[in-house]
């Protein structure tokens, strides 16, 4: 008979003896009995912590639902043009609910209704804030510096408008055309015609909107071939 088929011999006495799992168990069976009030004292702390954990997350789970319920309503009267009274909702919004989603999105909205109601050095400071408070995304870091950079060019802070234009331009964002495009008219009414034109001609190839393109062909010297996309 071939050895790997041979039958293997049961040792009885290695049967009476208990396996690992069965020590283990015993012997913690055995240290709980012996020290029940720390084992007692361990289960309660756990029980604890998961109360804590689920209470907790209720609470930002009711805080979120509740933000998002007024973001709704301030949103309301900024569509209905009450930029006042959307500023004041948006500023109780975000310092009500630091930290969240819809209390930080509050801060920018701030900025659109302070600049819709012709307080752009309002509107500055609160679009910095936005900015500085950490922004979820590129799209809406770049929509905060359009923001900033229009409030800016409205007080009269011509170079810190281009500054912050280019900042967004440099984005590859929704607003970054409109973006080159305010900064291309400020560099062209400070008499940078140079830079205005560079603008201009780098947005033709990279923009394929036919009318922008016409438009764009407007403001380039006469003689100036079409850019190819």
């Amino acid at each position: 008979m071939p050895q790997h088929v041979k039958r293997i011999k049961i040792d009885r006495k290695a049967l009476r003896q208990p396996d690992e799992f069965q020590t283990l168990s015993t012997q913690a069976a055995e240290w709980v009995r012996t020290h029940q009030p720390v084992a007692y004292g361990v289960l309660g702390a756990v029980v604890v912590l998961m109360l804590v954990v689920l209470v907790v997350g209720r609470i930002r789970t009711v805080h979120s639902e509740a933000a998002a319920l007024d973001f709704r309503a301030a949103h309301a009267l900024f569509d209905a043009g009450k930029y006042a009274d959307a500023a004041r909702a948006f500023a109780g919004l975000s310092d009500t609910y630091t930290g969240t989603p819809f209390g930080r999105l509050a801060t920018l909205y701030r900025g659109h209704a302070l600049v819709r109601q012709g307080d752009a050095a309002g509107a500055v400071t609160a679009y910095q804030g936005f900015l500085a408070g950490g922004v979820a995304s590129d799209d809406l870091r770049q929509e905060g510096l359009m923001g900033l950079a229009y409030a800016r060019e409205k007080t009269g802070d011509v170079a810190g408008a281009l500054e912050t234009y280019t900042q967004a331009g440099e984005l590859a964002g929704p607003f970054r055309t409109q973006a080159q495009l305010g900064a291309a008219r400020i560099d062209e009414a400070q008499g940078r015609t140079e830079q205005a034109h560079a603008i201009y001609e780098q947005l033709q190839k990279d923009d394929p909107d036919p009318d922008l393109r016409e438009v764009l062909a407007t403001k380039l010297p006469a003689g100036t071939p079409p850019a190819q996309p």
